[in-house]
């Protein structure tokens, strides 16, 4: 596939913070998932990447063509982002917001495309009321309506779920995967919740203290993250010294190793590697399953699926 994206050599810093990417790309039509603790400058490289944030140093290109800086006029007319504000015109109507981007000057094409997407994003308030009063996942759904709308070569989304209650989100979930494959647009997206980057997403970019420290699919970042972050980032882990790992765990083929710790997930535990005479403390719902909690008798705590 041909990349759509692609950034090099970005080195961006201010106070004690640096941004340091030194080779970073996607190609059309891939979802990437960029995920990490506030702060690790997954949205200032977001930013970067939609041409709304020029690097000290480094470039990026889309389609082949580098960002030129244009006074004034921020951001790349093939490039869509919603961002964490949602960028909508308060004092603007609905209406007028949603088809900021939409390049249609037929006013009953524009009533039929308003109309579309007013039930698809489940949009109550009416046409002529302004922005400034709706609500944050009313606003939130509009920000990303206005960005689909136009058919972008890609679309930028930060934190594109914070705002929705459950429903709204799988609404909008399944509404972003049905319209991205045919539309081949590259999606990059801000995510603090793993849970969001796996359901959809081809790849995952983990930033930490802005740099990428590790990448991979989901699910080779689940059986073999590189951080302890993302060690963590999935829920709960049983972890041990290696050192002073069970044999039993250390040989186990899905456990792993990251700086001299020994991990094994929940669902790969088997009662054999918990210390016998340990105690079930609790049990946590986990969606259908529940997870025990154990208590071995030096006070450890295990993690298995009930």
């Amino acid at each position: 596939m041909a990349t759509r994206l692609r950034a090099s050599e970005i080195l961006h810093g201010f106070d004690r913070f640096l941004l340091s990417i030194p080779h970073w790309e996607a190609a059309s039509g891939q979802v990437v998932a960029l995920l990490g603790p506030s702060g690790s400058g997954k949205s200032t490289f977001l930013n970067m990447l939609g041409a709304r944030m020029v690097p000290d140093e480094g470039k990026v290109w889309y389609a082949g063509k580098p960002h030129k800086r244009i006074p004034l006029v921020p951001g790349h007319p093939r490039i869509r982002m919603v961002r964490q504000d949602f960028g909508q015109m308060p004092y603007k109507s609905v209406r007028d917001n949603l088809l900021e981007f939409s390049g249609i000057r037929s006013e009953a094409a524009e009533h039929r495309l308003v109309k579309q997407w007013m039930k698809r994003m489940n949009l109550a308030p009416a046409l002529t009321d302004k922005a400034k009063a709706l609500s944050g996942g009313e606003l939130q759904r509009l920000a990303i309506a206005q960005a689909m709308i136009g058919q972008p070569g890609a679309l930028l989304l930060d934190e594109p779920f914070s705002h929705l209650d459950p429903m709204s989100k799988l609404m909008i979930q399944d509404m972003l995967r049905e319209w991205q494959p045919r539309s081949n647009s590259t999606v990059v997206m801000v995510v603090h919740d793993v849970r969001d980057a796996m359901a959809w997403a081809d790849r995952i970019d983990v930033m930490i203290d802005g740099s990428i420290v590790e990448s991979g699919s989901p699910q080779a970042i689940y059986e073999n993250p590189q951080s302890e972050a993302m060690a963590y980032a999935f829920g709960r882990v049983n972890a041990f010294p290696v050192a002073t790992a069970p044999e039993t765990m250390r040989n186990n083929p899905k456990a792993f190793v990251i700086n001299g710790q020994c991990y094994v997930r929940p669902e790969h535990v088997t009662q054999g590697m918990i210390p016998k005479g340990s105690k079930i403390i609790r049990t946590e719902p986990e969606g259908s399953q529940s997870l025990n909690v154990w208590e071995d008798a030096s006070g450890h705590a295990w993690y298995d699926m009930a």
